[in-house]
């Protein structure tokens, strides 16, 4: 479902933080007779929070760089790598349980190389061994435990394993018969390590097996790779990027994608599938633009299936907000639900899931008619405060990672607890609400009950005993009802009772800890999302709008200040205090290039777009594909973006991704990039790789397009062009007019001043050459004629709300 390339990893000694290979010591044995110094904890070399975390581990965790791999290679011992993320509480558990295990510390201390990684740094390990961890266990999740040879290939792995001593086991005899008792670290690790000591010829052949296996699976894509192309970039060919692509895409895919969206669409709660539920930003997002896709679309897919469909993401968004996902007290959204329902949530709160989110409600704010008061647009505003709050923004700007789900119970006691900050009892619910009435309209809203609302099928161990976790149980109008009083003065009640319980939660309680990363790829999904908003509230609450527009341009300049090397044209991945020395992704290049062009349209600020250019061609430079193609005659490439670069240090594949997950794949934003850019800059080449992009993935595409929501998106400017506007003159009024479309198929806004010739747009592309004021549209059989807009080029301005009914009132 995404595409690679196996290769060997590079030399250790490109990673930028390598040492020299250890030297021989006298105190600790290895299998090969050289002795080494024993190891020790190094976590405090690296800048990731999380890593930093696990300082005081009794296992001594290292650094996946050139010390921890030539190590393990001098002394033949397996590598057990352990991938997680600060928020995570069941990263958190398992450092508690079992990595704080004496007797297993020492077992990884002694007979292997233990190495920590940070998944939100280090996403291209995180992938390849989940893709792994997947293909054996048919589950993920984390911390991701992996058992890799010296030469980084998987052995085995798993995500949860019982904490040390759980089994009772006491004899590798014991271990052995245990076939009926659950696996535990203990079991686990013995079982791997004997393996390694008495078949280590086996295991490795094994391990090469997984290797070749793991790219055979994930490089389905590949079909028009001649198997012996080299991963350099070829002898480069003319291409003719005037001339269109060929491809067997076409509007019938999102058809076929709509129909099985549907099959698997739970219609009671909303969201997908019967058991656990994600926030699937990208599917909603594709759901949404349904009704709003041009007319060709709409006839293939059917009037009444868009319309369906988008009422149907609509629900989903109303149940998510509805919902434990929600934070109702403190606003902000949780990671996942894990219960069918959404009524209880993983407490994760994560930048990159409150973005993404902030540009859904934002869409279905305004499919609904984008009404001033309305419920969704207090919810667009409640998320974008979370996002600019002084929790999840650094002084200097730029936004961080996320809040962990685990927190103190209470100041003072340093035991932590899963959800501690968000948990009710319904005594000290009563007791921070202070009045009576008002404490039972409020906890009849927000199912608070006596003995807890977690039902406890969801809660085997008792975690959440006598517990509450807010949701929105009745609406504003059954509660009046249930109270016998009127919906305004419920509304009333609640909305006092929710500024009690927040100031009670502040006062009283230990906020999660923040991991203060600043990630590029997260922080430009946080621009997209608030330079949106603001365009969009810019009229109706300009103070808000100007808020979230400074702390969107304030990220980006934090970024292009602190992690773009301009002379060497790479961007780096992250910052928390300093630089990180980890080289952005294809993803960093991609997330933030579309928050610059968000920017640029909602400020008509050029520079903005100067920059996205120049990130567009390094991007290219590092990441494209463009090995020529075997599938197509004449000089075609194959098209699309490696996630990592080809010297990426310690990668033993190289990914093309195309698979939407909880974010938006890297090659769907880059497509949409493309396509926008070669739109705004007149630029045929950006086009065309665009069109040669979404073609890269068409073999999988056509076999299974509900997976690839982004890229069904890329089909519509292909084959059926986009909505270009140029305002010559009147920027507001263009401005104002183009936010208030909902997202759907390619739309992008350019202003142009005739009277400035020298300005970096005007050499970019000299060719437009409008000088009336107005605000025009190109067309798309003709792309040198422009006309000025009208009524039809708006049809957002006249069509009716969507039918989904919102329940709040």
């Amino acid at each position: 479902m995404m595409s690679a390339q196996l290769q060997q990893p590079s030399d250790p000694a490109a990673s930028s933080r390598g040492a020299a290979a250890p030297t021989p010591h006298e105190s600790h044995g290895s299998s090969n007779g050289i002795s080494f110094a024993p190891l020790v904890n190094r976590v405090a070399q690296s800048l990731s929070p999380y890593v930093r975390s696990r300082s005081n581990s009794p296992v001594a965790w290292q650094l996946l760089d050139n010390e921890a791999v030539s190590r393990a290679r001098s002394e033949n011992k397996l590598i057990f790598l352990s991938i997680g993320f600060l928020a995570s509480h069941h990263c958190h558990l398992a450092h508690l349980e079992s990595f704080s295990d004496p007797t297993l510390a020492t077992l990884l201390n002694t007979e292997f190389i233990p190495i920590l990684i940070d998944r939100e740094e280090h996403p291209n390990y995180d992938y390849i061994y989940m893709k792994y961890n997947e293909s054996l266990n048919s589950v993920g999740g984390w911390p991701l435990n992996v058992f890799l040879t010296p030469e980084l290939e998987p052995v085995f792995s798993g995500t949860y394993w019982a904490p040390p001593g759980v089994t009772n086991s006491t004899s590798d005899e014991d271990e052995a018969d245990g076939a009926g008792r659950p696996l535990d670290w203990l079991t686990v690790v013995r079982k791997v390590h004997s393996s390694w000591k008495d078949e280590e010829s086996r295991v490795r052949e094994e391990a090469q097996q997984n290797c070749a296996e793991l790219a055979r699976v994930i490089s389905e894509g590949m079909v028009d790779h001649s198997p012996d192309i080299q991963q350099s970039q070829q002898d480069p060919s003319i291409v003719d990027y005037t001339q269109d692509l060929d491809g067997e895409l076409d509007l019938e895919q999102i058809e076929e994608a709509f129909a099985r969206i549907t099959r698997t669409f739970d219609y009671s709660f909303g969201g997908f599938g019967q058991q656990d539920k994600f926030l699937t930003p990208s599917k909603l997002s594709l759901m949404l633009r349904a009704t709003h896709f041009p007319t060709e679309v709409q006839d293939v897919a059917g009037p009444k299936d868009c319309t369906s469909i988008t009422d149907s993401a609509l629900h989903t968004l109303n149940r998510i907000i509805q919902g434990a996902v929600h934070d109702h007290i403190g606003g902000g959204f949780h990671r996942h639900s894990v219960t069918r329902d959404w009524s209880l949530p993983s407490f994760e709160k994560m930048l990159i899931d409150n973005a993404l989110l902030l540009g859904l409600f934002l869409d279905a704010w305004l499919l609904s008619g984008g009404r001033r008061g309305d419920e969704l647009a207090e919810v667009v505003k409640e998320v974008a405060d979370y996002i600019t709050s002084e929790i999840m923004m650094s002084g200097g700007g730029g936004f961080f990672t996320s809040e962990a789900a685990d927190s103190c119970s209470k100041r003072g006691d340093p035991a932590t607890r899963n959800g501690a900050f968000y948990l009710w009892t319904r005594k000290e619910f009563d007791t921070a609400v202070g009045d009576e009435s008002e404490a039972e309209v409020a906890a009849a809203y927000w199912d608070v009950q006596g003995d807890g609302n977690v039902d406890p099928i969801h809660d085997p161990l008792d975690e959440f005993l006598n517990q509450n976790v807010l949701r929105i149980a009745k609406t504003h109008t059954e509660v009046s009802k249930q109270q016998g009083m009127s919906v305004t003065e419920a509304k009333q009640r609640i909305t006092s009772a929710r500024e009690k319980l927040r100031t009670y939660r502040e006062r009283e309680r230990v906020r999660p800890v923040v991991d203060t990363k600043i990630v590029t790829a997260y922080n430009g999904m946080a621009i997209v999302a608030l330079s949106r908003a603001s365009a969009v509230l810019r009229n109706q609450d300009p103070t808000r709008a100007t808020k979230y527009l400074a702390a969107a341009a304030d990220a980006a300049k934090f970024i292009k200040t602190k992690l773009w090397d301009s002379s060497q044209k790479i961007l780096y991945r992250a910052y928390c205090n300093t630089r990180f020395d980890t080289a952005g992704f294809a993803e960093d290049y991609a997330y933030l290039i579309e928050g610059l062009l968000e920017l640029y349209e909602a400020t008509a600020d050029e520079s903005w777009l100067q920059w996205a250019d120049e990130l567009q061609s390094a991007q290219i430079a590092q990441f494209y594909d463009d090995a020529p193609s075997t599938a197509t005659n004449g000089h075609a490439k194959c098209g699309g973006f490696y996630s990592s670069t080809i010297d990426a240090p310690h990668t033993i594949l190289r990914v093309k991704e195309g698979i939407d997950g909880s974010q938006p794949s890297v090659n769907s934003v880059s497509v949409s990039n493309l396509f926008r850019l070669g739109a705004l800059l007149n630029d045929k080449r950006y086009t065309y790789l665009a069109k040669a992009s979404v073609n890269a993935f068409s073999v999988e595409i056509l076999e299974h397009p509900n997976l690839f929501p982004g890229l069904l998106c890329g089909i519509i400017p292909w084959r059926l062009g986009g909505r270009h506007w140029v305002a010559v003159g009147d920027s507001d009024a263009a401005m104002s007019l183009f936010h208030k479309a909902p997202r759907a198929a390619l739309s992008t806004l350019r202003y142009h001043n005739p009277q400035n010739t020298n300005s970096w747009l005007r050499q970019r592309d000299p060719s437009l050459n409008l000088r009336e004021a107005g605000i025009y549209t190109q067309s798309n059989e003709n792309p040198a004629t422009y006309r000025k807009i009208d009524a039809s080029d708006m049809p957002w301005t006249q069509n009716q709300p969507a039918t989904a009914e919102w329940t709040f009132d």
